[in-house]
């Protein structure tokens, strides 16, 4: 049997998908406001640059330092998460 859970539980959360050259998976970074980075990486994607970000993100990642020439694309995740 399934068990039925709570609606009023269930959170969502944004992550970063960042795509890079050679790299085979995405990197994943959880940031308080996504979207504002993400727009950001968006435009870097868009026109190349020699920019280097240095991030400092939430979760399990503690810094991350990425040369915008090796960004191959950015996405933005929405993941649903049980509050407890």
């Amino acid at each position: 049997m399934s068990q039925q859970f709570n609606p009023s539980n269930i959170k969502i959360k944004n992550a970063i998908l960042i795509f890079l050259k050679n790299l085979a998976a995405p990197m994943v970074l959880y940031f308080e406001n996504p979207l504002e980075i993400y727009e950001e990486l968006k435009e870097v994607v868009h026109t190349p640059t020699s920019k280097v970000f240095e991030f400092e993100p939430l979760g399990p990642i503690k810094k991350v330092c990425v040369n915008a020439n090796q960004i191959s694309a950015v996405a933005l995740q929405e993941e649903q998460y049980l509050a407890q």
